[in-house]
């Protein structure tokens, strides 16, 4: 209570808005930093594997689940057909 009349007594009516558009600034502003930090072209880890989709097999299923595992087993029998043919 002491702190609400305080702020009533030391600071005009007319400064409200201002005070509230600026944290709103201020809010969003901190929000798109936060964003573009978190991107997906930021790495903040240099010392660990930043590119791991590099490590993805060519047959290789990533999704979650599979609606199409046929799908995935002829792509991985054209792979070991395509690496016969490279030895031979």
């Amino acid at each position: 209570m002491a702190a609400r009349f305080n702020f009533k007594k030391n600071l005009p009516v007319e400064v409200y808005p201002i005070v509230a558009i600026m944290g709103i600034a201020v809010g969003g502003a901190s929000y798109y930093l936060y964003k573009l930090a978190m991107g997906n072209e930021v790495v903040w880890d240099r010392k660990g594997d930043w590119k791991p989709w590099d490590k993805i097999k060519y047959d290789q299923n990533t999704k979650f689940l599979t609606t199409q595992p046929e799908f995935w087993a002829k792509r991985k029998e054209q792979r070991l057909a395509l690496e016969k043919e490279r030895l031979v």
